[in-house]
């Protein structure tokens, strides 16, 4: 991951409020193709610039090869506005990083995954386990990026919930371990959309933690299909759990 600073002079006599204004929509923007990571960090004015500093998960994310129509016509309008260019700088590496990032030319599936704490792109890679920035899977379309980007936001909610250990955390915990709960809902409907737009599958991933033995937990059925779904292996170095099936994956309780 990187830090980069975006930036732009104005050097005309336009209204610095819309400017900065059309400023948050082009970070909001950035956010939504997942060229910038986590939450975007609030731009300033000093003197006749407008300047930001975001995190990326590569040097290149900021490229306008990856610009879709909105950051395009973002970029367009501040420009015009400030009559000069906006200016990208990688300022060096942010660190710590806890994933790695894809780098694979084919994908065999790709996880729909993120934590309170997660920094990264909330796709993982199905075979390398990296973290998949939103920008360069192919067949995307800007709902579909919209949608990651809303579900995301509610699922490192309702973790935070749970990490708070305080109000809200049961809900929270049902939210995210429940395969039927609306935040669950949302997610594997999402993976399917995933599915049919790139062609390669996506599992969802639910969260499992609660107080029984590690024996007792690794008889547990997939919550869906009702099939077994507890691997020889951990995939991925992580998962204990998937259904092929059900596209469904899950760990075993760490709350034995």
């Amino acid at each position: 991951m990187y830090k980069q600073k975006i930036a732009i002079t104005i050097n005309s006599d336009f209204d610095r409020g819309k400017l900065y204004d059309e400023f948050i929509l082009l970070m909001k923007s950035l956010r939504r193709t997942g060229q910038i990571t986590g939450g975007f960090e609030s731009p300033y004015i000093a003197e006749n610039e407008l300047i930001c500093y975001q995190t990326t998960l590569e040097q290149n994310s900021l490229d306008s090869i990856y610009n879709n129509e909105w950051v395009n016509l973002r970029i367009k309008n501040l420009e015009e506005g400030c009559n000069s260019k906006l200016t990208i700088e990688v300022l060096g590496e942010h660190i710590p990083f806890y994933k790695d990032i894809c780098a694979c030319d084919l994908h065999d599936s790709y996880l729909l995954f993120t934590t309170y704490l997660n920094e990264g792109s909330a796709i993982e890679c199905g075979s390398c386990g990296g973290s998949v920035p939103i920008y360069k899977i192919k067949g995307l379309t800007d709902k579909e990026r919209t949608d990651i980007e809303s579900w995301e936001g509610d699922y490192i909610s309702c973790d935070s919930l749970n990490m708070g250990c305080g109000v809200g955390e049961k809900w929270a915990t049902k939210q995210m371990s429940d395969s039927k709960s609306q935040l669950s809902q949302a997610g594997r409907e999402l993976c399917k959309r995933i599915t049919e737009l790139t062609g390669v599958s996506t599992y969802y991933y639910l969260y499992n933690y609660r107080a029984i033995s590690i024996a007792k937990d690794k008889l547990r059925k997939c919550p869906s299909c009702n099939g077994d779904w507890l691997l020889n292996d951990k995939w991925l170095g992580f998962y204990d759990f998937r259904c092929n099936s059900c596209k469904l994956v899950s760990t075993l309780t760490s709350r034995s």
